[in-house]
């Protein structure tokens, strides 16, 4: 690429002599790179013209080219810099609906912005499938919360922060009427979320809605009679408008879920994988 470089430059000038000092090289060391180039090529890129120099036929068609390579070479090593500072490439990750519906606008949209030529491609899928596309090298990473996921050996996971659940009803809902519910008092109720939840399925069994979004279920929950378990920063601005009303039931706790990143075991992240952790963890409320 110097070598190019310095080709170019005495091209341009007409002369060794003045070309050398912009090289910042001696004119003897000029000559013998020029010289050194021409033995390689097997002809004449210049002619020597008294003081000064000008390209030969050949010598023409070579700087045409090399003014050519030399632009993507810089373009090249611009590019191979933005990758190593994870500012440039594709990031395919995935993500749980509900991690998705509260985090995944903001996390693209700082993501974004601090990259120059990067693109973002997101998968909302179940746990299985996730764990599918990770196998397959459709995604390099993906969040999701505990218990989303099997424990396999293929897939190593790192805890990256945690997300507070909360579990609303519409306003003016029948269970509001309660001074202390009971987990028996919601087995009349339909419940929505994006997988069967354990109480559900072990306890309670009573009409469902599963959608993987949950802009949706909130929304449907609203107009509904539906009891929804997310995330309280999920439906902060519902809670403050009065629309949703957070419920509390004795015997069911709702802890704080931690969340987890998932790679293949063995593989190295991307820049641009660690950038994005990075800016998860941020989102997050980390211990």
């Amino acid at each position: 690429m110097a070598k190019l470089q310095q080709l170019i430059t005495v091209a341009r000038i007409g002369s060794i002599a003045r070309a050398a000092p912009e090289l910042n090289i001696s004119q003897p060391a000029l000559s013998r790179s020029i010289s050194g180039v021409e033995h390689s090529c097997g002809f004449k890129i210049f002619n020597r013209r008294g003081h000064g120099v000008e390209l030969t036929v050949a010598g023409s068609q070579f700087i045409e080219q090399a003014r050519a390579l030399l632009q993507s070479m810089r373009v090249f090593e611009n590019n191979i810099r933005l990758f190593s500072e994870g500012k440039a490439g594709k990031l395919s990750i995935g993500m749980a609906p509900l991690l998705a519906s509260q985090q995944l606008a903001d996390f693209a949209a700082q993501f974004l912005e601090s990259t120059e030529k990067a693109e973002l491609e997101v998968l909302i899928r179940p746990g299985s499938n996730l764990v599918d596309c990770l196998k397959n090298d459709m995604i390099e990473m993906f969040f999701f919360p505990e218990g989303y996921i099997e424990a396999d050996p293929e897939v190593a996971t790192e805890y990256i922060g945690k997300v507070d659940p909360v579990m609303v009803v519409r306003k003016g809902h029948p269970l509001l009427k309660h001074s202390q519910l009971m987990l028996e008092d919601l087995a009349d109720y339909p419940w929505a979320s994006s997988q069967v939840p354990p109480l559900i399925e072990n306890t309670l069994k009573p009409k469902q809605l599963i959608c993987d979004n949950y802009h949706i279920l909130r929304d449907t929950v609203i107009q509904s009679d539906l009891v929804c378990i997310c995330t309280s920063s999920f439906v902060s601005a519902q809670i403050a408008d009065g629309s949703l009303q957070p419920i509390q039931v004795q015997d069911f706790p709702l802890p704080s879920t931690q969340i987890f990143a998932a790679k293949l075991r063995g593989r190295v992240y991307s820049p641009l994988a660690l950038d994005a952790l990075q800016h998860m963890r941020g989102f997050l409320a980390v211990d």
